[in-house]
């Protein structure tokens, strides 16, 4: 993860309330990775497109599309099993109600 994008987690908006206390911190710095992780992709993806060439010279899905996906699955995973228990808001907020 590149140092000057991550964001710590209790200055984190997005989070800091989304997660239940007892959620260990290892847990919690792994969200905020995969959060970073498919914002840096979705970067990608706006300044280079959705699709790229192979080293054939084959219209391809961009690399990072996949990247995006599972970095934001794995953290709506994450953030449900983890979820502040009566969390209010939407629901459990955030990617918490995400389908996945």
């Amino acid at each position: 993860m590149k140092q000057d994008t991550a964001i710590p987690l209790k200055n984190n908006r997005l989070l800091g309330d989304q997660l239940d206390p007892q959620t260990p911190a290892a847990i919690a710095e792994l969200i905020e990775t995969q959060l970073v992780r498919a914002a840096d992709a979705a970067a990608r993806i706006e300044s280079e497109g959705l699709v790229v060439r192979d080293m054939r010279g084959s219209v391809v899905a961009h690399p990072a599309v996949a990247i995006e996906a599972a970095a934001t699955r794995l953290a709506a995973e994450l953030i449900k099993k983890h979820q502040r228990v009566g969390n209010p808001g939407t629901g459990g907020g955030f990617l918490g109600d995400m389908e996945i």
